[in-house]
């Protein structure tokens, strides 16, 4: 976000729920977090703003597709069991589910969809950048 002068810190700890959207193994916080990016830049506070409106939509058609391909699904589960740990880790159930998830580096390993969302969020934006 900073990059392209986008939002602030209080839009991070607003997202602080948001990694397997609140630890349920759902939509990944990778994919909200690059949702919120493209927001940022293509949406508008003003929301009968149908032009802006319509494209953040668009920058989300493209981004939703792009991040399920590079890592097969836009579900924290499925991302844990088939692109990082082998199973879905599911740190939030037990102490021995959480104790697993920091032996196995979980914090480190889960940073990788969030640098891919950003990623695939930040050439969307180059891309409508270049397009100006």
């Amino acid at each position: 976000m900073e990059e392209f002068g986008l939002g602030n810190m209080d839009i991070i700890q607003a997202l602080s729920p948001f990694p397997g959207f609140g630890a349920t193994g759902r939509i990944c916080g990778a994919v909200s977090g690059g949702l919120v990016a493209l927001g940022l830049y293509f949406g508008s506070a003003d929301m009968t703003d149908y032009s802006k409106t319509g494209a953040a939509i668009s920058a989300a058609r493209k981004f939703l597709p792009r991040f399920e391909e590079v890592l097969g699904s836009l579900q924290c589960a499925e991302i844990q069991e088939d692109a990082i740990f082998g199973r879905f880790m599911d740190p939030r159930a037990s102490q021995e589910n959480m104790q697993a998830f920091i032996d196995a580096k979980g914090y480190a390993k889960c940073a990788l969809p969030a640098a891919i969302g950003a990623r695939l969020a930040a050439e969307i934006i180059i891309e409508d950048m270049a397009q100006q």
